[in-house]
């Protein structure tokens, strides 16, 4: 079975790779709580673009814009021609677990009663049995 790898362009392994470098070197440039938010996306004609999760953090990325820019362009000893000379950034929600389902609000002793009336009244056997059912799961008061 071949490797992965092997599937994928030399020249898209090496733009991973750079991405990810920069990535790393951006986060070490950042405090903690902001860097585990932020990941570069891309680089394309001089601008290169960060993905955030929360608009906030957002904003502290465009105050620092250039101090990054700056930390970035001596990193990776580009030329002047080549320097990185502008900061895109965008919000891109994580996604997150579900919520699990909020517990049922347990049937009153009281709506017990009143499904129990209701039952009594009704002439389709199962139905009436479902309502019983129903009733039965109301609390002991």
């Amino acid at each position: 079975m071949q490797k992965l790898s092997s599937y994928i362009s030399t020249g898209l392994q090496d733009k991973t790779r750079l991405l990810h470098r920069l990535t790393l070197s951006l986060r070490m440039q950042l405090p903690a709580t902001l860097a585990s938010h932020c990941w570069v996306a891309s680089i394309d004609n001089r601008t290169l673009t960060i993905i955030t999760d929360d608009p906030g953090h957002a904003s502290l990325l465009r105050f620092q814009q250039y101090e990054i820019l700056k930390q970035l362009n001596q990193e990776l000893g580009l030329a002047v021609r080549e320097y990185l000379n502008r900061l895109k950034i965008k919000i891109r929600k994580t996604t997150s677990e579900p919520k699990p389902p909020a517990p049922a609000t347990p049937l009153s002793a009281d709506s017990a009663r009143h499904i129990n009336a209701c039952a009594e009244h009704v002439q389709d056997r199962e139905l009436k049995e479902a309502l019983r059912r129903l009733a039965r799961q109301g609390r002991k008061d």
